[in-house]
Order: C-alpha cells, then structure tokens, then sequence
C-alpha cells in the first residue's frame, strides 16, 4: 500500500521552493526581452547590409553608364576600362590634392560618390560613407594590393575614429584613423577583385563637423579625408 500523496513520508512528494527559484535562471519576461533585443539587432545588421547592397549597385550602374567606347576623355589622361572604370596606373599614386601633380589620370574621375571638392592637402568625405572607383592596369588574376593614405576630423578629447573598408562588398576590415595622414595597406583577394574593376567604399563610424565640435566654423559633415591612392 502506498502512503498518501500529503504523507511526509513520501519521498517523491514536491516541497516547492521558498526562494522562488527555478532550474531556469531566466524568467519568462527576461528571455522574452533578450529575445527582443536579439531580434532588434539582426534586423539593424540586414538594414545595414541592404543599404550598402543599394550603394554598391547604384554605383556599379553608374559606371556602365559611363563607359567611354574611346578609352581616354579629351583632356587625354585618364583611361578606362571597358567597364567605364578609371584605369590606375600600376605604382603610379593618384594625388587628390589640388597642388599636387598628376600627370597620367584626372583624380576626380576616381571619386565615386560621397566626396567634397579636392582641396590644396587632398580631398574629405561628406558624412559617412564614400566611394572610389578604379580599375587595376592590366590585372591578369592573383591577389592585388591597393595602398590609401587616409585621414579623420578629429575633435578635441578624440584620439581616433574607426573606418570599415569594402572592396565590391568584401569587408577588408576596420582600421583606427586619427588627424594625421596614414598609409592603409589593403590585400584583396582574386575572388573580391574579380576582373579587376575595383569599388572600394569607406564607412566612417561617427562623422562631425568642426563646428560642431568648436574647432572652426566648417559645417561640413567631414567623413574620411583622402590623401593618394595607388596599386601595386
């Protein structure tokens, strides 16, 4: 015979927990926020990936539409692929600074989107993301390595910003800029170069303007500043 359900005696009985704890550490109210959360943050991170998907092929298109049949524009520097891409002379650096000399390409078909006017230094971004455009002098396949110098706005209290560099929508990784020109070294791979037309897109992890930040009275969104380009 089996002793009642209420018998102390009987082992198997349940004794709930005074402390109100659960084998669960989680309540149902705090999985359903983390959840949330979770949730939140994927739909951010396909936003993110959509708009640069948008970016990369309004300006792909842009290039198509561009394609000289020629090779070279009447002013007789820069050429072109047959992609409508600026073709870059191998170890050649393309200057964006207006003082600065370059004899074999016009630096400003170099500028795909996202950028100021040239100035004396070199040429700063407008807000958060900018694009270049080239395409590598007689690429035959294999790896390619391109070299940027590159700079940030850097307001007071500020060491540096951070920069996630793309090569036709390959991440080729984040990089620390401060007030001072640096030289990025990029290694692209044959399968991020592709036939060797080349968008690269800069995306600025927090643009600001010198006024904003009481440096001068600039009200330009100021994103990377662009000092040469070039491909070996």
């Amino acid at each position: 015979m089996q002793p009642p359900e209420n018998d102390p005696s009987n082992s198997l009985a349940f004794v709930p927990d005074p402390s109100g704890a659960t084998d669960n550490p989680l309540s149902a109210a705090a999985m359903d926020k983390r959840l949330a959360m979770l949730e939140h943050m994927m739909a951010d991170s396909i936003n993110r990936l959509d708009r640069v998907q948008h970016l990369v092929e309004l300006l792909l298109n842009e290039a198509h539409a561009r394609r000289r049949a020629d090779g070279a524009p009447a002013d007789g520097k820069t050429h072109w692929s047959d992609a409508g891409f600026p073709i870059i002379p191998r170890n050649l650096p393309v200057d964006f600074g207006t003082l600065r000399d370059n004899e074999a390409v016009n630096p400003d078909d170099f500028l795909a989107s996202g950028w100021y006017a040239r100035e004396a230094w070199g040429v700063w971004g407008r807000d958060s993301v900018q694009a270049l455009r080239f395409a590598l002098e007689e690429y035959r396949g294999g790896y390619a390595t391109v070299n940027l110098a590159l700079q940030c706005f850097v307001a007071p209290g500020i060491d540096h910003h951070s920069v996630d560099i793309l090569a036709n929508g390959y991440f080729l990784g984040s990089h620390k800029l401060g007030a001072a020109a640096q030289r990025v070294s990029l290694r692209l791979p044959p399968s991020c170069v592709g036939d060797g037309n080349i968008l690269l897109q800069i995306q600025h992890d927090a643009p600001q303007s010198p006024a904003a930040a009481d440096v001068s009275a600039d009200t330009r969104i100021l994103g990377v500043g662009l000092v040469s380009l070039d491909a070996g």
